[in-house]
């Protein structure tokens, strides 16, 4: 091994006069900076849209299926399925109220006087609502005087 030689001596010249003249023949270098910035924003800019399409599927997902197995999963094996709500019913129209408060009222109907009847829920129902509740109470006859029949009393005579 050649010990090294001292700064400005003549072999180190010869080295570095070659070394010159090989890179002079070589183009000059091309800026790699601008190229590597654009890749560099280009795979934020994918992997933030990954993120968020990531977030959107996730959040889509867990919505349809809690939509569609939300049912499924809220039934236990005591309790029986909802009833299906009652169709649109036809009924009449009602007339418009009566100028004259005394004027009986037609089309209604007339309730019988009869107690309404009582639901037993099942032992294997375990809802906590009534099956049925009782219609609200009528209101008075409010029957005007005029057509109120008089009956006589068995001591007069007429």
């Amino acid at each position: 091994m050649t010990p090294e030689s001292p700064a400005g001596s003549p072999e180190e010249e010869i080295f570095r006069d070659a070394l010159q003249r090989t890179a002079d023949s070589l183009p000059p270098l091309p800026d790699l900076v601008p190229d590597a910035v654009r890749e560099g924003e280009r795979r934020r800019v994918r992997s933030r849209g990954l993120a968020v399409a990531g977030t959107f599927v996730a959040v889509t997902a867990v919505t349809l299926g809690l939509a569609l197995l939300g049912p499924l999963v809220r039934q236990t094996p005591d309790t029986e399925p909802a009833a299906p709500a009652p169709g649109p019913s036809i009924t009449r129209p009602t007339p418009g109220p009566s100028p004259d408060p005394t004027e009986p009222v037609t089309g209604m109907p007339i309730p019988a006087p009869s107690s309404p009847p009582t639901a037993t829920p099942s032992p294997s129902s375990s809802s906590s609502f009534p099956l049925w509740s009782p219609p609200p109470p009528s209101p008075p006859s409010t029957t005007p005087p005029t057509a109120r029949t008089a009956t006589p009393h068995p001591g007069a005579t007429s």
